[in-house]
């Protein structure tokens, strides 16, 4: 069956701008919607559960957070229960219009809906008036459902990043893979449970919504006696979920211009010092002799890794992207793009303020960019801001011995074969700790000595004719479909419609020497042990993310040879790619970095049939070909959903 759907717009959608003028102030009361906007899915849930089925009319101004949402609870075993949400996608401004008292008083800000930011005025694109948008709090096992209303002047779609859809691909969210995008002035209804526990977040998988602010925390709990690391922490508050965000002004999305924690910090065109009172910080508050669990998460647009850490604390490491981990005592760590870890920090320092702090690198280190926050004891002056600059280290616990780091993005060639240990490029000590040594809680899902079907991919990058940068996958740059790949599945043969390496090699195409573009689509069949080794043919590190899947990373280090990269099958057959023990717990994750001239191994049974996107999370990489889409299985294996294009 084919449908095709033709969206009428009223006036005033045709007047939405990407940026509006400071001057004006939006009127969310009064703003009439597109008469095809109501959903249309039937939702099978508790009885009980209220759910908004027509939008002609809508009152903005009722769309916030969800403080009192009856699924923010005390997760309890056996107990699910089916959570309703509504989320408007739409233009706004950092100290915009709204923005009148909230200049001079921060506790003003709230009830104006002000964004102040770091104090300069840009457009954003918020989440029910928020950046980053309102956290969701769930229990495992709940069944989701969240209406999505376009406010924008574009296309967009929200993707549930960590969440499988092992039984509903098409609620991912990748426009033209597993979903048409959401025109502006429609509603589009996600339905899907959430499948497994973990700091997940969700984001737009559309052009570069996501760093405008159009992201936000999913933090999905366990009961008490689910939980492998209940005992380590006393509480856990959705107050401790950090976003951290590399941001950029005025639409220029060429540079990077900031770090963001929770949407706040200073600004770098300030040449106030970072303890001026001016400066706007995010605070967490903690009781002294208490132990609590922070989650902690990049999203990244930029290719700027960033390293966090606390001042005078030690953190505890109990999860990596959502995913348990044994527990690792570490000084701070080093995120990339979408990773996430969780820690536990124990309150157990003299009750004053002190700095929470993020370092940037390779393009946020160009710029000298940093960021800070306040851990704030309580009996400490609440308004008082931690003495000394931000990075500064002072004397005392910090330089008492050599710190330690986790999943450091520097990487160098190691001298021996070893993987219990990546060594960093600017560290020697035995004290840092390689992602790859991180081990999980739970063993992996496979029987030793399984036989694995080993998949070579490379990430790569070519520039065009005309002078533009594009980046590859199998050196092939992705064009994106004009179907969707997932409902559209039965109306194409796969080998007319998208190609891969193999493809293109049997017309007889080299794309190591002339540019590939096409909709690009790996086959991997279901319900086999998958390794997948990926290369990198350039020298920056790039946060490879898969849909729809959790891996194990069981190899990752650094060639450092473009001749051996390009060779690593054959390396490989030579034992030259070091790989950890089949009995080894490695550390489950779903995105992962890939170290520039270097490489990862990574283990996953196929068992989620469906088109899985495949990509680097830095935006610019993604936006421009670092792109792929993993179609696991056979059609008849993939999910019926009815065919369907849109015209």
């Amino acid at each position: 069956m084919v449908v095709c759907c033709h969206l009428e717009l009223g006036q005033a959608q045709m007047q939405l701008k990407m940026e509006q003028p400071a001057s004006t102030k939006t009127d969310w009361l009064t703003f009439p919607w597109s008469r095809h906007n109501k959903t249309n899915k039937v939702t099978y849930l508790a009885a009980g559960l209220h759910l908004k089925d027509e939008y002609s009319q809508v009152d903005i101004s009722s769309f916030a957070g969800f403080e009192s949402h009856p699924c923010r609870r005390v997760c309890q075993k056996g107990q699910t229960q089916s959570c309703y949400y509504q989320l408007v996608v739409h233009n706004y401004r950092r100290l915009g219009a709204e923005c009148q008292r909230c200049q001079f008083d921060e506790r003003a800000c709230a009830g104006e809906n002000c964004i102040y930011g770091d104090g300069i005025s840009t457009p954003v694109m918020a989440v029910n008036r928020m950046v980053p948008g309102p956290a969701i709090e769930l229990c495992e096992n709940d069944t989701v459902v969240v209406d999505v209303l376009n406010y924008l002047s574009e296309p967009s779609t929200i993707h549930w990043h960590g969440v499988h859809m092992s039984r509903t691909p098409e609620m991912d969210g990748v426009a033209h893979v597993t979903q048409y995008p959401v025109q502006p002035g429609e509603v589009y209804r996600y339905e899907f449970q959430a499948d497994r526990s973990g700091s997940l977040w969700y984001h737009s998988h559309e052009g570069w919504q996501r760093g405008f602010g159009v992201a936000g925390n999913l933090i999905v709990r366990q009961p008490h006696q689910a939980n492998p690391h209940a005992r380590l922490y006393d509480y856990d508050l959705v107050e401790h979920a950090l976003m951290v965000q590399d941001i950029f002004y005025d639409n220029n999305i060429q540079q990077v211009r900031n770090i963001l924690i929770n949407g706040k910090g200073r600004n770098h065109l300030s040449q106030l010092p970072d303890q001026d009172p001016r400066h706007r910080y995010e605070r967490l508050r903690v009781t002294p002799g208490y132990r609590y669990r922070m989650r902690v998460v990049l999203n990244g647009v930029f290719n700027c890794p960033v390293e966090f850490s606390i001042e005078q604390h030690k953190l505890l490491i109990i999860s990596a992207d959502g995913n348990d981990i044994e527990p690792v005592l570490a000084d701070g760590f080093f995120l990339t793009a979408a990773e996430r870890f969780d820690f536990v920090l124990e309150a157990n320092q003299y009750a004053k303020n002190y700095w929470l702090r993020v370092r940037g690198y390779e393009q946020c280190q160009e710029q000298n960019l940093y960021q800070g926050a306040v851990l704030s004891y309580r009996g400490a002056a609440r308004s008082e801001l931690p003495l000394g600059s931000i990075l500064e280290r002072r004397q005392g616990r910090e330089l008492d011995e050599p710190p330690t780091y986790i999943n450091d993005f520097r990487f160098k060639l190691s001298i021996n074969d070893s993987i219990t240990l990546l060594r960093q490029a600017n560290q020697t000590k035995e004290t840092d700790v390689g992602t790859v040594s991180l081990r999980s809680v739970e063993p992996v899902p496979w029987p030793r000595y399984t036989k694995f079907l080993t998949h070579y991919s490379s990430l790569s990058m070519r520039q065009a004719s005309n002078g533009e940068q594009l980046f590859q996958i199998d050196e092939i740059s992705y064009n994106p479909p004009g179907i969707s790949l997932l409902q559209g599945r039965h109306l194409y043969q796969d080998d007319g419609y998208f190609c891969n390496r193999s493809s293109l090699a049997s017309q007889g195409r080299n794309c190591a020497r002339e540019l590939c573009e096409c909709v690009h689509v790996i086959r991997l069949p279901a319900y086999r042990p998958i390794e997948m080794v990926v290369a990198s043919y350039t020298d920056a590190t790039h946060p490879i993310h898969l849909h729809g899947l959790t891996f194990r990373l069981v190899g990752q280090g650094v060639l450092g040879n473009l001749n051996d990269l390009r060779n690593i099958r054959q390396l490989d057959r030579q034992g030259r790619l070091s790989r950890l023990p089949d009995d080894y717990a490695a550390v489950a994750k779903d995105t992962v970095q890939v170290p520039g001239l270097g490489y990862v191994i990574l283990r996953f049974i196929s068992d989620n049939p469906g088109f899985w996107s495949y990509h680097c999370h830095i935006e610019s990489h993604a936006v421009q070909g670092m792109t792929a889409v993993l179609k696991i299985g056979e059609n008849y294996q993939i999910k019926s959903i009815p065919a369907r294009v849109r015209c």
